[in-house]
């Protein structure tokens, strides 16, 4: 597995990354496409990346935000017909052997259906939620928040955890409509 950062919005790959991306998330939790180009293009620290499979083949997408002293990972999807043979889980790993710094995502609460195994996924590849009540801004100006949980492979204290949520309300939604 590699990750390969997408900076070219006109390349096949961030096409086809594109509508894996507006399949796999829905609308109040994805931003449109012309906020996609125009970060992808613009902002250092998001880094929107492809992944490549054993074989070379494009596998699905990680996009990621580099703020320091942690990670925070927006969007991460894997291409259907590619799910369930181990591409997230050495995704994951990957990141990590990486970049050491601790790594945070937004998941859907838990439940009884795909939710529920999402969670479990990242629990199992090292995360655990830190925040339960938590709302993610939406991505469009004047439009409702979707309540979230927030995940880490770290464990902070209270005031870390509140800057931690600070920093991606600011830097990945507030700052970027």
């Amino acid at each position: 597995m590699k990750l390969e950062r997408i900076t070219d919005i006109g390349s096949n790959d961030y096409k086809a990354l594109c509508k894996l991306y507006t399949e796999s998330f829905p609308e109040v939790e994805r931003r449109t496409i012309g906020q996609l180009d125009r970060l992808v293009t613009e902002k250092e620290n998001m880094h929107f990346n492809s992944i490549i499979n054993d074989e070379g083949i494009l596998a699905g997408l990680m996009v990621f935000w580099d703020f320091g002293s942690f990670l925070y990972l927006e969007h991460f999807a894997i291409f259907p017909e590619m799910r369930n043979g181990g591409a997230g889980k050495r995704t994951l790993e990957l990141l990590a052997s990486v970049s050491g710094k601790p790594k945070v995502l937004e998941a859907e609460p838990a439940d009884d259906g795909i939710a529920g195994r999402r969670i479990e996924f990242y629990r199992r590849n090292g995360f655990e939620v830190i925040e339960k009540n938590y709302m993610q801004p939406s991505y469009r100006k004047d439009e409702e928040g979707t309540p979230l949980w927030v995940m880490a492979t770290g464990s902070f204290d209270v005031g870390t955890t509140k800057d931690i949520i600070s920093t991606i309300k600011n830097q990945v939604y507030y700052n970027n409509y």
